[in-house]
């Protein structure tokens, strides 16, 4: 049998496989063709990757402890048991809840346990608090805040405060966010906006 994997491509995080259309003839050899006409060979998630093995989703803390509280779209990925292209998909259209900031997608743990929540077919025993993923911070809030909080390196939070990206204010010699003006912004860069009311 022909062998599906082949090296990694580390520009975009997949195998070869993944990014069969590269390939001459469709990207599928001849054996592989004839695996695609059995019916059960993959899911029925056209967004999900055949080679992709399903996550196992509880309530379970412990489960979640192994994710950062800043997701990234590979963690989603793993999630949600889908493919990395239906997952940019689904953010691009708000429906995973996540912020845009500059040319990153930024996805907070809690909202997507809560998002998850809200759309169980088990009824919840009591109504979801709303997240607020900056209630740890305080009103001030240095860079390390910020790395923390968005999982990024220091010269990309520091970019993203040159470039007014992130509010901030320049005072002897560093850098000062407000955790309300913060979140301004977060509402601002939310694929949520068309579903918040006021």
């Amino acid at each position: 049998m022909t062998a599906r994997v082949g090296a990694a491509d580390p520009s975009a995080g997949y195998s070869s496989w993944d990014n069969a259309w590269r390939r001459p003839n469709g990207g599928l050899t001849a054996d592989e063709r004839q695996d695609t006409r059995s019916p059960d060979r993959f899911s029925v998630d056209p967004d999900r990757d055949s080679h992709e093995t399903a996550a196992l989703m509880t309530d379970d803390d412990t489960y979640w402890d192994a994710f950062p509280n800043a997701l990234s779209t590979t963690d989603l990925s793993r999630i949600l048991s889908v493919g990395r292209p239906g997952i940019f998909t689904r953010l691009t259209n708000g429906v995973i809840p996540a912020y845009r900031l500059e040319r990153s997608w930024i996805i907070f743990k809690p909202e997507v346990r809560a998002w998850l929540d809200a759309n169980s077919n088990r009824p919840q025993p009591q109504p979801a608090e709303p997240v607020d993923v900056l209630a740890v911070y305080a009103e001030e809030m240095s860079h390390r805040d910020l790395m923390e909080l968005f999982d990024k390196s220091k010269p990309t939070i520091y970019r993203w405060m040159e470039l007014g990206v992130i509010p901030a204010f320049h005072v002897g010699g560093r850098w000062l966010v407000r955790k309300s003006q913060l979140r301004q912004a977060l509402r601002e860069a939310s694929n949520q906006r068309d579903n918040q009311h006021g």
